[in-house]
Parts: structure tokens; sequence; C-alpha cells
């Protein structure tokens, strides 16, 4: 019973393949297998029934709606391609400007702190020459102190050319008197001379007494 059905299977599956494809026949393959979603099946068989019967309508319309969804097809997947690079591109610049705005804040990182270490050398440059100035005015002060017992001194010691001067003075009002001659004057003079140079010399000597006679020369 089985070997007799598959015989009568087999003659007619010979059949079938035996008998001569009509262009109905390639056209309602290729459309089965185009809604099956085998386009590429269905374009193939529709193609091959073109080669026989190229002036079908049928399988001419099925053709181009083929070739339309294949074009369709593939702008859409250029459109993805291209969406997929823009979105690429603007991680790229999105990492590119967060990397960016790092080195910018580096840099003004860096700038701070060296406007910072300016300001430090300034300041203690500022400092140091405070101190210098507040030294040299200790110093002058210092040396004001050391001055003042000299001078305080030279104010309170006689006045040397002024005693020669009141000297010469009383000796020229004497000539002037009659009492003494011009050179009588002058030599009494020189002789005072010789007298405060002694005296400088041997402090422990005796003065000499002005009321002692002098030569009449």
């Amino acid at each position: 019973m089985s070997k007799t059905l598959l015989l009568s299977l087999s003659l007619l599956l010979g059949a079938v393949a035996g008998r001569a494809q009509t262009a109905d026949d390639y056209f309602h393959r290729g459309a089965q297998l185009y809604i099956w979603g085998k386009k590429k099946d269905a374009q193939a068989q529709v193609l091959t029934g073109l080669q026989q019967f190229p002036a079908d309508p049928q399988l001419n319309a099925l053709a181009t709606l083929l070739k339309k969804e294949e074009q369709q097809q593939q702008q859409q997947q250029q459109q993805q391609n291209q969406q997929q690079s823009e979105q690429q591109d603007k991680k790229d610049q999105k990492q590119q400007s967060g990397q960016q705005q790092s080195q910018d804040q580096k840099q003004q990182d860096q700038k701070g702190k060296s406007q910072q270490n300016q300001q430090q050398n300034q300041s203690a440059q500022q400092q140091k020459q405070e101190d210098q100035k507040q030294q040299q005015a200790a110093r002058a002060q210092q040396e004001q102190q050391k001055q003042q017992p000299q001078k305080a001194q030279a104010a309170n010691s006689p006045d040397q050319s002024k005693e020669q001067k009141d000297q010469q003075q009383d000796a020229e009002e004497a000539a002037a008197a009659g009492e003494m001659t011009p050179e009588q004057a002058r030599q009494l003079l020189d002789a005072q001379k010789a007298d405060e140079k002694l005296l400088q010399l041997k402090p422990d000597s005796k003065p000499i007494d002005p009321r002692r006679p002098l030569k009449d020369w």
C-alpha cells in the first residue's frame, strides 16, 4: 500500500516538473514569495520569468514593485547609516567639548595659581623693601643719637677764633686810645697766642700773669 502511494506521488511530481511553465506560473510563485517576505527569491523568480516572457505585464509590474522596494530599502539603509554617523559625530563632538572644557579649566587653574604666586612674590618684595627702609631709618636714628653729644660738646666748648678776634679788637682799641702802639698791640697778641699754645701743650704750667709789665721795645 505504501509503496503504491509513493510511486503515485513520484509520478505526479514528475508530471508537474515536466509540464511547461507559463508567465502566470512565474508571476504566482514570485508573488507568493513576496508575500512570505522572501523578496530576493521573488525577484529571482520574476527575472527568470521575464527572460522567457519579457512582455508579460504582470511580471513587469511585479518586477517594478520589487525594484522600487529595493530602492526604498537602500535609501532607508543609507538614512540609517547617516543617522548613526551623525550620532557618532555628535558623541565625538561632545567628548571633544568635554575634553576642551577640562583643558580650559586646567589652564584657568594654572593661571590662577600663577597670579597668586606673583602676588605673593610682590608682597614679599614689598615687605622686604619696608624692612630695609625701617633698618635704614633705625641706623640713621642711631647715627643722629651718636652725633648729638658731639654737637652738644662742640656747642659748650669755647670758641677760640671768636676769643682771638675779641683780643685783637681789645688791642686795637687800646692802640687807638694811645695806651700802646699798633706794633706793641701786635706783639701782645702774638704773645697771647704763644701762651695759649703753651697752655695746650702743658696744661699743668702756671698761667701768665696779665698784670706783668710788658717790655717797651
